[in-house]
């Protein structure tokens, strides 16, 4: 076998190889990628949770009476510390 033929040889089986760790690249990439997107699902899913509770005790702030007043709006301060804390915000 010739240099020139062996060379090529080589650089087949070596392509070969290369094909093989870039499907094996692919496939863990995309299950990177659907992790990642299960993940961000639950975290947006828990911020509009957070976010409707707040929305929620925010409601009650602005129909609550003088006499529930204090109760209702640490209620609220604690939704909306939850939700900022949900956002990544530091409250």
């Amino acid at each position: 076998m010739s240099t020139r033929d062996s060379y090529v040889k080589n650089a087949e089986k070596e392509f070969a190889e290369v094909q093989a760790q870039l499907a094996a690249l692919a496939k863990s990439a995309k299950k990177a990628v659907t992790a990642a997107e299960k993940e961000g699902s639950r975290i947006v899913t828990a911020a509009q949770s957070r976010h409707d509770e707040a929305l929620h005790r925010f409601e009650l702030l602005k129909r609550a009476g003088e006499e529930s007043w204090d109760s209702v709006k640490t209620s609220f301060e604690s939704a909306w510390t939850d939700l900022r804390h949900a956002l990544g915000a530091k409250a």
